[in-house]
């Protein structure tokens, strides 16, 4: 779960480069979990075995 300040945040941010267009919080919250969720996975995708120069060693 991605701590709620740094989706607020990025929420913010999103809607102030939108203009800050009114009612529309729910749709710049979801983004904003939505955006981080995926930059976590790709992390946790970029942080998987082998190591990067690690495979290199294995493929003897």
């Amino acid at each position: 779960m991605i701590d709620e300040s740094i989706v607020r945040e990025r929420a913010y941010e999103l809607w102030e480069k939108d203009g800050r267009p009114e009612g529309s919080e729910e749709f710049y919250w979801r983004l904003a979990q939505e955006q981080l969720e995926a930059e976590a996975t790709r992390q946790a995708t970029d942080d998987a075995w082998p190591a990067k120069g690690e495979a290199s060693r294995f493929d003897h």
